[in-house]
Parts: C-alpha cells; structure tokens; sequence
C-alpha cells in the first residue's frame, strides 16, 4: 500500500511539475535508495530521477549545476556544469538532500519528495565540501570543506547550528585533512573522518573527544552498526576505541597489481561490505573475516573518474539482499547478494551525449573500453 501511495503522490506532482516522464537522461553520478527501499534516487548531468524499487520512472527535479574545468578538454579551457554527485535521505525518506563534491561546490539542496521540488538550499562556508550527511532522527545536515570544516544545519531553514574546524597546513596546492565523511557514534557524538585523521567530536558538549591517526591516506570510509569504519585504503576500525582491527588486502590477486579502491560501502547489517576499485573491478568482502567473497565487473573506469567521481557509487537495498553500483558510462548495475548474479544493468542513463569531454573520440572507442560482464 505504502509503494502505491508513493507512485500516486509522485505522479500528482510530476504532472503539476509539469516534468516529462522519458527525457534525456544524462548519466548517472550517485545512487540512494530510500529507507523503505520504495524508492531509488540517482543524481545525474540532468538532475534527480526517483524511480520505484523495480526502477520504473516516477519523476524528476531540476536541480542547480555547478561549473568544472574538465582536464582533457580538447576546444581550449571551457567551463561544463557539474552535476549533483551526493545523495541522502533523511529517516522518513520523505527528504532528498543533494550534494556536489571537492571540484567547484555549490549549495546542498533539499528536496520534498511529495512535492517534487527543492524546497531549500543551504551553503557552506567554501565551495568545496564532502559526501551530504543526516542526523540519524533529526532533519539536520552535516558538511565538511577542504579545510577540516564542518558545519550542522537545519535542512528546512538553513541555519546553521554548530561549527568545528581543525585545520592543517597546505599540502601540494590542498588542505591536508580535506574531510571524507561522518559517521554517528549516537544522537550527539559525530565522527568526522578525513583524509589524515578521524575525530569523535561531542556536538552537545562542543568537545573534541579523541583523535585517531591512521597509517595511511584514504579517500573515502564508512562506518556499520557495530561502530566499525572501513577505509578505502583496507583498514578496519573500532570507533569506540580507535583501535585497528585488522587490514584488507588492497590489491587484486586476478591480476596481481595493485588496485586503487574508489568507494566503499557496508550492507545494512554490517556483516560484509563492497569495494568499487578503478579499472572496472567491483569487489564484496566478509567484513569479519577479510575473505573476498566475491569478485565482479561493472564499477567505475579509471579514465571516467575525473568528470564523475566516486563517491556515492555504491547503494546498498535496505534490506541487504541487493546492491547497486554506477558503472563506467552512468549505468547501474545491480547484484544478488547471495549469488552475485547480476540482477539488472539499468541503461536508462547514456554517457555518448557528452564524448567531447572524454578521451575518446567515437562512441565506438568508448565502448572498447567498457566494463565486461
């Protein structure tokens, strides 16, 4: 009943929207599914689709774009807009959050699924900020900067409620503890996760809990319900004492090189979690254990990073039977958990719109490059 009622209220508001259901689509940049798992939002070069757990179009939103310098730019130094490459649902799944990520920035817009519209924006303090973050109960949004800012606000009024910075000195152009992520430790102590360091702040208390200095650099980390962080550099934290618990293999014995792991993301009973790796690899572990429990094809190709990006690559059902991953031309591949067979590969977004800014020249050549099956 609770699906239908959703289709109902997104249909009523797309046709008051005006929006067309088929429209060019863009490609895909991050994935979220709601609470209930219902609903799917995908962030692409076009805005927000919201389609149903079978991947059926319900709507669409037009969001604001930010501009990016794309590196390979064949016609000169031109600016392309940036689409939206962070997603996040509040509780009760009846917010959207939409975040842009490290090159350009722009302000993190909240979307009232009911109504089909960003209902308020919200800006930082610099342009350039981190993975768009809730409270676990209460509609407030987390966001972090280069510089090891984070700022707390209010997702409806945009006020901001709490403030932290620790920041370091500049390392080759760039702030040495840019800020990754956050996890909730409980309704008041947040872990913020950067680059060099993770701190245990007390919102409540306005007190900087502990400080942990991992071994090595990472670009992305998650946390489960038993309070463990995966890193995209293998390491597995406790976060109730900061300890290491163990280290995963960061390489890929198929083809004995060493594997840049892009994005990370543990399933909803933290018991395993998904490692999407450059070149294509997407990898699924036992969290407990470090056995690879399997070994798949479908993530994000090394040479589409720089316009993509990563982060938000990977979505998990919320009922742990399922994931989803953005593939290399803003597809979406989807994988049984206890086969691994590849349940669906969602082609509702084309990347060959756009090859002028890829390093290929025909949509022949790219696809010389895709990910195998």
């Amino acid at each position: 009943m609770s699906r239908i009622l959703s289709i109902v209220i997104l249909l009523g508001a797309l046709w008051q929207a005006g929006a067309t259901v088929g429209q060019d689509r863009g490609w895909a940049t991050a994935i979220a599914w709601r609470p209930d798992g219902e609903m799917i939002a995908i962030a692409s070069t076009t805005g927000i689709w919201l389609f149903d757990g079978e991947f059926n179009e319900l709507g669409h939103v037009q969001v604001k774009a930010t501009l990016y310098d794309v590196p390979w730019q064949r016609q000169g130094k031109q600016k392309r807009e940036l689409p939206p490459r962070s997603l996040g649902w509040n509780a009760t799944g009846d917010l959207l959050a939409v975040g842009y990520m490290q090159y350009g920035g722009g302000a993190i817009q909240i979307i009232d699924i009911g109504k089909l519209e960003v209902i308020s924006e919200i800006s930082t303090m610099y342009p350039e900020w981190t993975p768009v973050q809730w409270h676990p109960r209460e509609d407030l949004i987390v966001a972090g900067t280069y510089d090891g800012t984070v700022q707390i606000f209010d997702a409806i009024t945009g006020e901001e409620l709490y403030f932290f910075v620790e920041r370091k000195e500049k390392v080759r152009g760039e702030l040495e503890n840019s800020i990754v992520g956050f996890c909730w430790f409980d309704e008041d102590i947040i872990v913020i996760i950067t680059m060099h360091e993770i701190y245990f702040v007390d919102i409540g208390k306005d007190e900087l809990l502990r400080t942990i200095v991992p071994d090595a650099e990472f670009t992305t980390a998650d946390c489960n319900r038993e309070y463990q962080l995966i890193t995209t550099d293998g390491e597995l934290y406790d976060i109730g004492t900061g300890s290491l618990i163990r280290v995963f293999i960061v390489y890929d014995a198929h083809i004995d090189e060493m594997i840049l792991t892009l994005d990370v993301a543990w399933s909803p009973d933290g018991r395993r979690f998904v490692a999407s790796t450059e070149g294509c690899l997407v990898r699924v572990y036992d969290g407990r254990t470090g056995e690879l429990l399997a070994h798949l094809s479908g993530g994000i190709h090394m040479e589409y990073l720089a316009y993509s990006h990563y982060e938000g690559s990977i979505a998990w059902h919320p009922d742990g039977g399922r994931f989803a991953v953005v593939g290399q031309f803003g597809d979406i591949r989807v994988w049984d958990v206890k086969t691994y067979e590849l349940l669906r590969r969602f082609d509702g977004f084309e990347l060959f719109d756009a090859l002028e800014i890829l390093p290929y020249s025909t949509a022949e050549e790219l696809r010389e490059h895709e990910c195998s099956e």
